[in-house]
């Protein structure tokens, strides 16, 4: 992928969370099935990290559960950390913080505190990042952040199993970019808060290209399923070791 692309699709998708992280927040206020699933497997006393927090879903869940950790949630969209500092309650018996990372900037392991995590979760992150190279990169980060024996736990869109979601495609002309210069299974998805349109690049994964940038990095796959969506399929999820 030429650099020149690669920058317009990081772009993409850094104006999206700027511009709509207000909006984007309200829809993100309930946990997918398949993220509380793995969640209800983290000991309450567990060191987490979770990369692309969003707005604070899953650490406002944990503390629901009864959570007594150490929960780092981090993220590239300030407006998004903005309302997880807003919406988590400080009045807890767990550690939580938010802060800012973006995964696409190398030393952004360095805004993490510690590098022997319990679980490392990353959902519904990878697939919004352009290129093989960076894709790689960031799952290396990922193993030097979990403890030997951690785990690190991911979901990708499936959005091609909606119906719905399959006629939000945008041809690369709305955006300026020759088809012919991004990865097979890149694709551009409208996205809409009432009649504004928004624009975000996704990444189609399937289980064996995701496996393979898992093994790629060093990982053993010991978990795969499928949930999230009305028919239960939104969304792919694995677990490392």
């Amino acid at each position: 992928m030429k650099a020149e692309t690669f920058q317009k699709l990081l772009q993409i998708n850094r104006q999206f969370y700027d511009r709509f992280a207000p909006s984007f927040s309200v829809t993100r206020g309930q946990v997918q099935p398949g993220v509380l699933r793995l969640s209800e497997r983290f000991v309450k006393e567990a060191f987490i990290l979770d990369v692309g927090c969003g707005n604070g879903t899953l650490a406002r869940s944990l503390i629901s559960q009864g959570f007594s950790g150490n929960y780092l949630g981090v993220d590239m969209s300030e407006g998004l950390l903005t309302a997880a500092k807003r919406l988590t309650d400080e009045t807890q018996n767990a550690e939580i913080t938010f802060r800012w990372a973006d995964l696409a900037v190398p030393d952004w392991p360095n805004q993490i505190n510690r590098e022997n995590y319990d679980w490392l979760v990353s959902f519904a992150v990878l697939h919004h990042i352009p290129g093989e190279n960076l894709r790689q990169k960031t799952i290396a980060n990922f193993r030097k952040l979990i403890k030997p024996d951690g785990r690190v736990a991911v979901s990708v869109w499936q959005w091609q199993n909606s119906a719905r979601l399959r006629k939000r495609v945008l041809p690369w002309s709305a955006v300026g970019i020759d088809p012919e210069e991004v990865d097979e299974g890149d694709v551009l998805l409208d996205w809409r808060a009432g009649d504004i349109p928004g624009i975000r690049y996704v990444h189609t994964f399937s289980d064996e290209s995701l496996t393979k940038l898992a093994r790629e990095a060093g990982f053993k796959v010991a978990e795969v399923f499928y949930s999230d969506g009305k028919s239960g399929d939104l969304a792919l999820y694995q677990v490392w070791k």
